[in-house]
């Protein structure tokens, strides 16, 4: 994986540089850093972890919306989605918002594409 990739992949799992660090690797934020900007190798077990996720992401899409379950539900805060049913850790929580957003888009599309204004 490059570190380009792991950028991508930390921020299409709604994961800022410090909540990655900490969940992920359990790291400082700036060993992160250096992974994303090329200056250290990943380490394989957080390679594989952040694919894990990003598979799991994936899956999630490939499955039909049920809106009644948290984990297709987008919350602000990880205590809300706890509240809600939310079952796991704050990457579950995360993974939710990512899988959350892409429904939204893919829902409301078309509807945006009737509405859209920009020449």
């Amino acid at each position: 994986m490059t570190n380009n990739e792991l950028k991508q992949l930390r921020r299409l799992l709604f994961l800022d540089v410090s909540e990655a660090a900490a969940l992920i690797a359990g790291c400082e934020s700036r060993t992160w850093q250096r992974w994303e900007k090329g200056d250290r190798a990943i380490p394989s077990d957080v390679i594989r972890t952040i694919k894990m996720l990003s598979l799991m992401r994936v899956e999630r899409l490939q499955v039909e919306f049920d809106e009644t379950d948290p984990n297709y539900r987008y919350f602000d805060t990880f205590g809300e989605y706890k509240a809600a049913g939310g079952a796991g850790n704050e990457i579950r929580w995360r993974l939710a918002q990512s899988v959350a957003s892409t429904l939204l888009c893919e829902l409301k599309a078309d509807e945006w594409r009737d509405e859209e204004t920009i020449d």
